[in-house]
């Protein structure tokens, strides 16, 4: 169970602090998954263009991992993410091996930034590598657990 629990854990991408990662963990690259998490409500918002370019002017290698077969290769030239493996197969841990290799970085300089606790966390954790999760506070599943909730306390419907 604790290889699904991630290192740091946040609503958006853009409250990461790099110089954390960078000063104090030590990260010299970054792996995001796609969907839901560089890519929510099928847009990708200014803060996260913001965060990938400061975090490439920190000089922090960016990569993507995603199951996704269909990450578009005009949005990745637009994001500036130059390393990209589709369809990669999360959780397995030889994908998030194979794009270190890729980085030409050891598996503890790199940071995983996903929304899946299965797919991304514990593919991070289990590859040796820095995991933070983005809480999707907009999904289906977060939804429905506080619409039981408010049922449970007698309250059926908010407008």
């Amino acid at each position: 169970m604790g290889n699904l629990m991630p290192k740091e854990s946040y609503s958006n991408i853009s409250d990461i602090s790099l110089d954390y990662l960078i000063n104090d963990i030590h990260i010299k690259g970054l792996i995001f998954d796609f969907d839901g998490t560089l890519r929510r409500n099928k847009t990708v918002s200014i803060d996260t263009l913001n965060f990938l370019k400061k975090a490439h002017s920190k000089g922090l290698k960016l990569s993507l991992l995603s199951n996704n077969p269909y990450v578009s290769k005009t949005i990745l030239k637009v994001l500036n993410i130059p390393t990209t493996k589709k369809f990669a197969c999360k959780p397995l841990k030889k994908p998030f091996l194979d794009m270190a290799k890729k980085m030409n970085l050891n598996p503890e300089e790199i940071a995983v930034i996903g929304n899946n606790r299965i797919s991304d966390i514990w593919g991070a954790n289990r590859a040796n590598m820095y995991s933070i999760y983005i809480q999707n506070l907009n999904g289906y599943i977060f939804k429905r657990k506080i619409e039981d909730k408010l049922k449970d306390l007698g309250i059926k419907h908010i407008k």
